[in-house]
């Protein structure tokens, strides 16, 4: 390894130590570390990696993230400054998307058939970023061992699939290895419903103690790695207590039952990345590196729907209608400040991202308070503000809410419901890129609903807390619902018997 540094004074916390003595005392190979975000995932997961290659040398491992979008963007960044924390450095002990012959690397044992996926150390040995989105990715490795971050968020069936059964090879020399065929696995616990499988885990885990490990804890352990205000920070500024409980202290949120949106489940969510992109720019990328050209979703000849839920809190979903389908593509917000400043920050953040769609043309949706005068003594609304906003950078904006009533909260349940439960060939599908919507996701399977002399209405009460932060509540879900409603409500006119639907279908 490293000849920059070959002694290092590494202190563990509490969890992490448990995490490594799981794996070299106690001989465990399934470890699961539920651990808030701040307890030292990243760290753990470098430290392991390090593990790895200086057992095994050659030896060709797994790193396994939901899509390659999160390897890049998140996995990629925090495993490198976990390895140079371990005095291990890029360009030095390992490169990324591309092989170390010139540097004189040692061959892998096996070799990859391609290299812009691969992270190579100077010993040869080689782990594959794998990204459970593309359904080839992981198939035709023989892997030692695995790594996954952000765990809830894989799909399980995949993570067998395409990487739990490449976990397979074996060599004599590596024989007495404590960490091979090992699979460590970590994530803050699940805000959604998709990452159940993760935490029921720990039921196996309770069933057959000596192979699998699994480890809870919270930031707190690790307060003597953490600036004293930290925590406090995190408090004031996360979206919600809901967030700070279950990404900062491990607390797993609650289940909304009955809720707005009872027929929205886990099958509604899909991914879908232009992985051939992102894979060409995994040796080089930026920030700015994520925009569409990510994203493998968008009908490029069809117009945008960009629907606005207005108010000091101001929420942006963005769609496309299809013939049999409504696809929720990605979602925007803008933070409380100047409600002014805060429609000019979002806006310049979607002409941002969709800056190299060719057809800059959409339909323009909000709630009716867009419909509100900026100004006594003047005609203009938010929305034809809104409008000019759009086509000063170059966008072609038709306005589909100048105008348009309030919409009934019992109509849009009654109406969302048919729609997501897909039962009636009348209603298009509802699909939702999982990836690009976190924040929406969180609030449909958080939203309440109460019953009332109107019907069903969704409750929100959490927007008039001026204490909360607004991502989770329900503006997000207000800007999803809008140009649904108005698409396609004349379809329950056509279908009048099902306005007799019972209450929380």
């Amino acid at each position: 390894m490293s000849k920059v540094s070959k002694y290092l004074d590494i202190v563990l916390n509490a969890a992490q130590l448990a995490a490594v003595l799981a794996v070299t005392v106690l001989g465990k190979t399934k470890i699961y570390l539920e651990w808030g975000r701040g307890t030292g995932k990243s760290f753990i997961l470098a430290f392991f990696m390090k593990e790895m290659v200086k057992q095994m040398p050659g030896a060709s491992f797994a790193l396994v993230g939901s899509t390659y979008q999160q390897i890049l963007s998140r996995t990629l960044p925090s495993t490198k400054n976990g390895l140079a924390a371990l005095g291990i450095y890029e360009g030095y002990d390992y490169v990324v998307g591309k092989k170390g012959a010139k540097l004189g690397f040692a061959e892998p044992i096996y070799a990859p058939d391609k290299w812009d996926n691969i992270i190579h150390f100077s010993n040869g040995s080689v782990f594959q970023l794998v990204s459970l989105d593309s359904p080839n990715s992981g198939r035709g490795l023989n892997s030692f061992g695995i790594l996954g971050d952000e765990a809830s968020l894989f799909d399980p069936e995949k993570l067998f699939t395409n990487v739990k059964t490449t976990n397979r090879a074996k060599e004599a020399r590596f024989e007495n290895c404590s960490l091979l065929g090992a699979e460590i696995y970590a994530s803050s616990t699940p805000l959604t419903k998709k990452g159940r499988w993760f935490t029921d885990i720990e039921k196996v885990a309770k069933k057959k103690p000596e192979k699998y490990a699994f480890i809870k804890a919270s930031a707190l352990i690790n307060k003597f790695n953490l600036r004293e205000e930290w925590f406090e920070e995190m408090k004031d500024e996360s979206p919600s207590d809901l967030y700070y409980n279950a990404e900062i202290l491990n607390i797993r949120p609650k289940e909304i039952l009955n809720g707005f949106y009872p027929q929205l489940k886990k099958s509604h969510y899909y991914t879908d990345y232009n992985n051939d992109y992102l894979e060409g720019i995994t040796a080089n990328y930026t920030e700015k590196s994520f925009n569409c050209k990510q994203d493998n979703d968008i009908d490029k000849g069809r117009p945008l729907i960009l629907s606005i839920d207005w108010g000091v809190f101001i929420s942006a979903v963005i769609s496309q209608s299809l013939p049999n389908q409504y696809k929720v593509l990605k979602s925007m917000w803008a933070s409380q400040s100047s409600e002014t400043r805060d429609l000019e920050d979002l806006v310049n953040n979607f002409v941002e991202y969709y800056a190299p769609l060719p057809n800059k043309v959409l339909h323009l949706y909000y709630g009716h308070d867009g419909n509100a005068r900026v100004k006594k003594g003047t005609n203009d609304t938010y929305g034809d503000v809104l409008v000019r906003l759009l086509e000063s950078k170059g966008w072609t904006v038709y306005d589909k809410s100048k105008g348009k009533p309030v919409a009934p909260h019992n109509g849009k349940y009654i109406l969302m419901n048919m729609m997501l439960k897909a039962t009636s060939s009348r209603y298009p599908s509802i699909a939702i890129n999982e990836q690009n919507n976190p924040d929406l996701i969180i609030g449909l399977e958080r939203a309440e609903a109460a019953e009332d002399k109107n019907g069903i209405q969704k409750v929100k009460k959490d927007e008039r807390n001026q204490s909360m932060k607004q991502q989770h509540t329900t503006h997000l879900p207000d800007a999803f619902d809008i140009p649904i409603w108005d698409i396609y409500k004349d379809l329950l006119k056509e279908d009048k018997e099902h306005w007799t639907l019972p209450l929380f279908i």
